[in-house]
């Protein structure tokens, strides 16, 4: 099992992988960060991938598109217990998600 520096390390490329694809989505709060994206311009299977605060667990999985879309709206459904401001939207938003890494080396 990874350790917490590895599994930051690791999900911090799925978030930079994740802001260069589109369409991504990718949120973050107090718990968590998530982010779904497609692994390249077909479509045609995705990634998502979340890391827990503060035990550092890294979860990712490649998905096909129908999937993704299923679990892109669980993961906005939760958005009311966590606010729409969790939503990344902003490279500034990103970097900020990003540095909540930095708690887990």
């Amino acid at each position: 099992m990874a350790d917490k520096a590895e599994n930051a390390k690791a999900f911090g490329a799925l978030l930079a992988q994740a802001w260069e694809h589109t369409p991504s989505f990718i949120c973050g709060n107090d718990d968590y960060i998530y982010c779904l994206f497609p692994v390249d311009e077909t479509k045609e299977k995705w990634i998502e991938a979340s890391i827990t605060f503060p035990d550092g667990s890294i979860d990712k999985k490649e998905i096909d598109p129908i999937k993704a879309i299923a679990l892109l709206v669980e993961e906005l459904k939760v958005l009311p217990d966590y606010g729409a401001d969790t939503i990344v939207t902003s490279k500034g938003k990103l970097d900020e998600a990003a540095a909540r890494l930095a708690q887990l080396t």
